[in-house]
């Protein structure tokens, strides 16, 4: 099931790879660059999801009834922020760091939406805590998932290292998130 999702997911990658490595100004990632399309397409991936996903965990402080629940939303907010300034500084050395982000303003898998912050803004306590595991979960799941694309098929041995650090990250945030709710941590 896992191995079926994760195909899926690098299928849907490659097919935004093609609409991902040019804009109007030409291409963004030659044949002779250090860069492949994946690599490009990945870097704008994972800086959009961390970048919607910033402002949610910043509610949890003020919301949560559980302080490791707190604890890990402040973890992954610093670490998620830091991370996109990694991301976005590939993003400069790979030609498409002028280039908008073609995911910033889509509703992806993942990624919180307007309604899911709207509702979390709304809820405290136990409440918010149910409503905001999953999306957390969500969000770290496909961070995983498309680092697992960008291992695959990325040209750039230091973008393809950068994933896949990411994606260890990830995953142990997703077992101490599993900790710190045990509650809404069923998978």
């Amino acid at each position: 099931m896992v191995r079926a999702w994760v195909s899926a997911a690098f299928a849907l990658l490659l097919l935004l790879v093609g609409g991902c490595g040019s804009t109007a100004g030409g291409t963004v990632a030659s044949s002779g660059s250090a860069f492949n399309p994946t690599d490009v397409a990945w870097l704008q991936l994972a800086e959009a999801l961390h970048a919607r996903a910033l402002p949610m965990l910043a509610l949890a402080p003020g919301r949560s009834a559980s302080p490791e629940l707190v604890e890990v939303a402040e973890r992954l907010a610093e670490e998620h922020g830091e991370g996109r300034e990694r991301l976005r500084a590939l993003l400069v050395r790979a030609g498409a760091g002028a280039v908008e982000n073609p995911h910033a303003g889509h509703d992806m898998p993942g990624m919180p939406t307007a309604d899911d912050l709207e509702a979390l803004r709304g809820l405290r306590g136990k409440k918010f805590d149910r409503r905001f595991v999953p999306l957390v979960r969500a969000y770290l799941d496909q961070l995983v998932l498309v680092a697992e694309g960008e291992r695959r098929s990325g040209a750039s041995e230091e973008v393809r290292r950068l994933a896949a650090t990411m994606a260890r990250a990830h995953e142990a945030e997703l077992a101490r998130l599993a900790e710190a709710a045990p509650e809404t941590s069923v998978r």
